[in-house]
């Protein structure tokens, strides 16, 4: 005979959050198998949470009216199928709703020119800069503080258990600190505020970054260099760089200010040690272009870079 198990222990289960007893008793049951079964299936599934919600309804139409059926026709008919097996097929008709619900990504995107802050489920906090991507699971969150990363963020974390930033160059793993990561395409960057971070590029190499301590990764070389900052400075509108090459510069220029900087092919390479200012572009270019002897001319909405 099946069991009767409450939405709030398969959440937990779903969660990995049984007891060991539990567990093992779970997986004793007759039901584990079919949960299992109908659980493994549940990420292939494509189906809004309302369509579910209209077909649980019809679900339990039907169970009613078997039944119905059942105790009209018991004296004659033999039941095949029991009613347990009805009962917990709406049961995972329920944890299905709530397993799509709770376990979707929870994500956050910026625009050009805009930032967010971002409050995670332990209190740990993110910015994220302009045009910068951020996703992580909500549920069981505790037991599994991972989140993925595309663009550039600075993350205040709460001590507990591992915390993991993932991005498709290297990861950074922290229990509790204050840190930013860049994550753009060709370019990686990690600089610690507060505590002790480490940095794992591409699996292959593994550094610790104390208070005051970076690293950037330009075309697979990697630089560490010391800063004196305690926040970064995006955060106050300006953009810091040291030993950056000029093309990342320029793309961050354009992310600031939401504008398209032309002629970028004829650039040479550079690197950039400097910063430039949020709220006034034609500021910002002299301090760019100028200093690395870049000739320009600044239009509407685009600078064009000139031959030199």
């Amino acid at each position: 005979m099946a069991e009767d198990y409450s939405d709030n222990f398969l959440a937990k289960w779903l969660a990995g959050e049984l007891s060991e007893s539990e567990l093992e008793a779970f997986k004793a049951s007759d039901d584990y198998e079919a949960y299992k079964a109908i659980i493994n299936t549940i990420d292939s599934a494509e189906l809004p949470t309302a369509d579910l919600s209209k077909k649980y309804e019809a679900f339990q139409t039907r169970i009613k009216t078997q039944n119905n059926s059942l105790q009209e026709n018991k004296s004659s008919v033999k039941r095949i199928i029991p009613l347990w097996v009805y009962s917990l097929a709406a049961a995972c008709v329920i944890l299905f709703i709530g397993y799509r619900t709770f376990f979707q990504l929870a994500e956050y995107n910026t625009d050009f020119a805009q930032q967010q802050v971002v409050m995670l489920p332990d209190g740990s906090e993110a910015t994220l800069n302009a045009d910068s991507q951020l996703a992580f699971k909500t549920f069981g969150w505790k037991t599994n503080r991972e989140l993925n990363l595309n663009g550039e963020a600075y993350f205040k974390v709460k001590k507990g258990k591992t915390f993991t930033v993932a991005t498709t160059q290297g990861n950074i793993t922290v229990l509790g600190t204050e840190f930013t990561v860049i994550s753009r395409p060709k370019f990686f960057s990690a600089q610690c505020f507060e505590g002790k971070v480490r940095v794992s590029i591409n699996g292959e190499k593994s550094v610790i970054l104390t208070q005051g301590m970076a690293i950037n990764v330009q075309e697979g070389i990697a630089n560490q260099y010391n800063f004196r900052e305690k926040e970064p400075s995006w955060l106050t509108d300006e953009s810091s760089f040291i030993g950056v090459d000029i093309s990342e510069v320029i793309a961050e220029l354009e992310r600031q200010y939401n504008i398209k900087v032309k002629g970028k092919a004829l650039l040479k390479p550079a690197q950039f040690s400097g910063r430039f200012t949020h709220n006034n572009l034609n500021q910002a270019a002299l301090t760019i272009f100028t200093a690395m002897d870049i000739p320009y001319r600044l239009l509407e909405n685009s600078i064009e870079i000139l031959s030199y």
